[in-house]
This record gives structure tokens, sequence and C-alpha cells, in this order.
């Protein structure tokens, strides 16, 4: 039995980033949240250490997501050379690449490893 391993989801999560490992750790609750959030869907054991690398790859994935809507919702705020300051949020197009992205790691698992998480069609298989 095979289980994720969240200094492995934290190493992707730093290089879905670009964070450093320091930096990466400073998101620890948010990456063991997508950890926590994401062993819940699983509906049987990690068979073997390639489904548990597809696994750990997409739990990263769900603690990118959570950091994209993170920083989206952080405000960034800029000085201009003449003294004004002004804040600028980030855009949305991070948030719905990096959901994307994070779907198209679930459905790179194998058949029956973890159960839908919100997908429209979901039960519609013959």
């Amino acid at each position: 039995m095979f289980n994720i391993d969240i200094s492995e989801v934290t190493s992707v999560f730093a290089g879905l980033t670009h964070l450093t490992g320091s930096e990466a750790s400073n998101y620890a609750p948010v990456i063991k949240s997508a950890k926590a959030y994401f062993e819940r869907l699983f509906l049987r054991d990690i068979a073997d250490s390639a489904e548990k690398e597809l696994a750990e790859y997409a739990c990263a994935c769900k603690a990118f997501l959570e950091y994209t809507v993170l920083m989206a919702a952080t405000p960034k705020t800029y000085s201009t050379q003449s003294g004004g300051i002004f804040a600028k949020v980030a855009e949305n197009k991070s948030v719905v690449s990096a959901e994307c992205l994070y779907r198209n790691a679930c459905a790179a698992l194998p058949r029956g490893l973890i159960r839908d998480d919100g997908f429209i069609f979901e039960g519609t298989e013959g």
C-alpha cells in the first residue's frame, strides 16, 4: 500500500508555483489541506509507485489551485515614480488555468482510484 508523501507534494507544488522550498513551506497549511481533501476522494488504496506519483501530482495541482485563488484574491499594491500608490487585483485567467491543470491531473489518474469531485456528468457511465 502506498500513501501520498507530503514532501513530494510540496516539491511539486514548489515547481508549479516557482517558489523556493522555504517559500513553499510557508504554504504548508494550504498543501496539507489539499492533501486531506484529495485523500477523501480515494475509492481504493494506491496500488503502485506509478499511481502514487500521479496522485501526488494531482494533489499538488489541488494545492496550486488553492494558492492561485489566494493570490488572485490578494490585491497587489504598486507605487508610481511620482509617489502615487494603486492596487491591482490579479487576473482571473490564472485561476481558470490552475483549475484546468487540476482537472487534467485528476483525469490522468487510473479509473476507479478517486471518486468524482464535481464533474458535471458524474454517474452517467453506461
